[in-house]
């Protein structure tokens, strides 16, 4: 990508990329000093797949232009089409993750904050969307699942703890996928976590929104609830979860029946690409996210009462501890 980050840099006159962590995707972001703004961000896409039918780059941009007058998205400077680069807004150094880790006390008023966001997402942006958009003509069906599904065994389980996946998690997992495609009727943002929501003055900012899709209407809820990068308090919780009751006007059991399986697939869906991270693309910055997502999993199997599930997650937190201890004492 040198060349590709020289030439944009040469056509929109910035000078002094600085490389950022980025996200688990292919992507590149670069802050670069710009001659009118000050700074700006670079983002750079790899190459299309000539086989594939989705294209980030592109459904980045016709998103950015549908969410825009309802949520506070970055705003788009310049694009090169060829060069497969943005140009985009500089938000600062503030995710939603470092400043409730800088600000704890403001925990309840950004949760309100996003759970108002839970429901334009359920809402609006699920009820204005034009039905043969590109977004809502794809959904989490049975393939979809059953790919993160086998994503997760590889990298989570065989790649990073050593071993297969129990049989029985095979057979609840073809229970979960069938019991969500039913129920693929709301717009999810797919990966609505503390790392992609900025905060910009007073707002938040949505990021990394272009895999949006067709699913169930809580799995984005799921996704935040019990993300793999920060764990809300109880009161916090209750504020999400109510957010996302009162926009469907459902029950409390109501809500949890469909949460637990969109937790239960969310997070094994993380697994693999957490694991993914660790092992094969050397990103240490991902480890710390493996236990916190192997406990929420505990937690949903406490929950539904599964007693098989109890034991192999306290199991799999032994053996990702044991894991990551070593990783870090290889590094050193």
């Amino acid at each position: 990508m040198k060349t590709q980050l020289q030439s944009v840099l040469d056509r929109w006159g910035c000078r002094n990329p600085v490389l950022l962590a980025g996200d688990a995707g292919l992507r590149q972001y670069f802050r670069v000093d710009h001659p009118h703004l000050g700074s700006a961000l670079v983002v750079l896409y790899p190459p299309a797949d000539p086989g594939g039918t989705e294209d980030s780059y592109f459904e980045y941009r016709a998103l950015q232009a549908y969410l825009d007058p309802v949520v506070r998205v970055a705003t788009i400077i310049q694009f090169d089409d060829e060069l497969r680069a943005m140009l985009v807004e500089d938000l600062g150094p503030a995710t939603l993750e470092t400043r409730l880790i800088a600000h704890p006390e403001e925990e309840r008023r950004w949760a309100r904050e996003v759970g108002g966001l839970l429901a334009t997402w359920l809402g609006l942006l699920t009820e204005g969307a034009p039905p043969r958009a590109f977004f809502m003509l794809r959904r989490f069906d049975h393939a979809k699942f059953q790919f993160e599904w086998e994503f997760c065994k590889k990298n989570f389980f065989a790649d990073f703890l050593g071993k297969d996946a129990p049989m029985w998690l095979d057979r609840m997992m073809e229970d979960v996928h069938n019991g969500l495609e039913s129920r693929t009727h709301s717009l999810s943002h797919r990966d609505f976590h503390v790392r992609n929501l900025m905060v910009h003055g007073d707002r938040l900012v949505t990021l990394d929104f272009q895999d949006a899709r067709k699913g169930a209407a809580t799995y984005d809820l799921a996704s935040i609830l019990f993300d793999g990068y920060w764990d809300w308090s109880e009161e916090a919780r209750a504020i999400l979860v109510h957010s996302v009751e009162e926009e469907l006007g459902w029950s409390e059991t109501l809500l949890w029946e469909e949460l637990n399986l969109s937790a239960i697939q969310r997070n094994l869906k993380t697994l693999g690409t957490f694991g993914n991270q660790v092992v094969h693309r050397g990103k240490p910055h991902f480890a710390p996210a493996i236990p916190r997502t192997i406990r929420h999993l505990l937690g949903h199997f406490q929950r539904i009462h599964h007693g098989e599930g109890v034991l192999a997650a306290e199991h799999w937190l032994r053996l990702a501890e044991k894991r990551l201890l070593k990783t870090a004492g290889d590094i050193d």
